[in-house]
């Protein structure tokens, strides 16, 4: 019965665009480093083209910032409407998706039924952008791509100013609480290798471990002067856009390539083949972080509070 109401619904999907293709529209947005070809795939009135439009310019922006620039100077962004109880139920933004077929191309549906002021707090567009970061992941690593825009859809949410710096935390807390009791007899690898359909909250937070780890690591022993944000930035220079697939280990590899201290590999090493989940706990300890029945405080006194404001607040701005 599941299988057939995916056929179902993915044919209804498929049919709804393939009807409105007739009536795109297409419209470009300028943000730091590229410009957005923006599609539309239905005709809709000229006020809500540019409330798109400005979303996404918007949420294209927080991405930019991470390195200054956009990791793709000409992506295709493809808009699709679809109306309330459609696939994603009420969300504003019901699903979204990366193709890599010759370009780099960001699929977003829209609920057109939602008010353009629910779009900018939701994270759809900014994870789907954030995978632009990295080149291809292939799918024996999906944890890497998935779990990195993960990280980086709350991040750039709060230094956007859609989320608070305590939801920020809150969120990612609990995506990693959820990564945490997904399959614990599962290596990242092994989730991987299982699919989205057996371990999603695994692959999607497991990763994001991993990147929280290595962002607070590289931001504590250089003092503030080296980041993910910096070490992506440099591999954005070098490498972006990629036209072929990458693995992990390459990936990382590179990674710390462009540092003066290896860390990425020795990341991978202690939790890509291992079952059990990356210990974040104890960097929220530090980050002063504490959360308790969805009651979240900020401690100032906390030995690394300036890092934890350096990745989510008025400093990362």
């Amino acid at each position: 019965m599941q299988k057939l109401l995916f056929v179902c619904l993915t044919a209804l999907l498929s049919a709804t665009a393939t009807a409105s293709t007739r009536d795109a529209i297409t419209a470009q947005a300028d943000v730091p480093g590229a410009t957005l070809r923006i599609t539309i795939r239905e005709s809709i009135d000229n006020r809500r083209v540019n409330e798109l439009v400005e979303w996404l310019r918007a949420a294209a922006t927080s991405v930019s910032a991470v390195s200054g620039r956009f990791p793709n100077p000409s992506p295709h962004i493809v808009v699709l409407p679809v109306r309330r109880h459609s696939r994603g139920g009420d969300s504003p933004v019901p699903f979204g998706r990366v193709t890599r077929n010759g370009e780099e191309r960001i699929e977003l549906y829209v609920n057109l039924d939602r008010p353009i002021e629910d779009y900018y707090g939701n994270w759809t567009a900014t994870h789907e952008f954030s995978h632009l970061l990295l080149p291809h992941i292939g799918d024996r690593h999906k944890w890497i791509s998935e779990g990195f825009a993960s990280y980086y859809q709350n991040v750039l949410m709060a230094r956007a100013g859609n989320y608070s710096q305590a939801e920020a935390w809150r969120y990612l807390y609990e995506g990693l609480e959820r990564g945490r009791g997904s399959r614990p007899d599962l290596s990242l690898n092994e989730a991987a290798a299982a699919g989205i359909g057996q371990a999603r909250m695994k692959i999607y937070w497991g990763g994001a471990a991993i990147a929280l780890l290595a962002d607070v690591t590289l931001r504590d022993r250089s003092n503030g002067a080296k980041s993910l944000d910096t070490v992506l930035g440099q591999l954005q220079q070098c490498c972006l856009p990629a036209k072929a697939s990458w693995t992990g280990p390459r990936l990382f590899r590179k990674l710390d390539s462009l540092l003066e201290e290896p860390l990425f590999m020795g990341l991978y090493r202690q939790y890509a083949t291992r079952p059990g989940f990356p210990d974040y706990q104890g960097i929220f300890n530090r980050l002063g972080v504490e959360i308790e029945a969805d009651i979240v405080r900020l401690r100032d006194d906390a030995e690394l509070a300036m890092i934890r404001d350096a990745i989510t607040g008025a400093l990362a701005r």
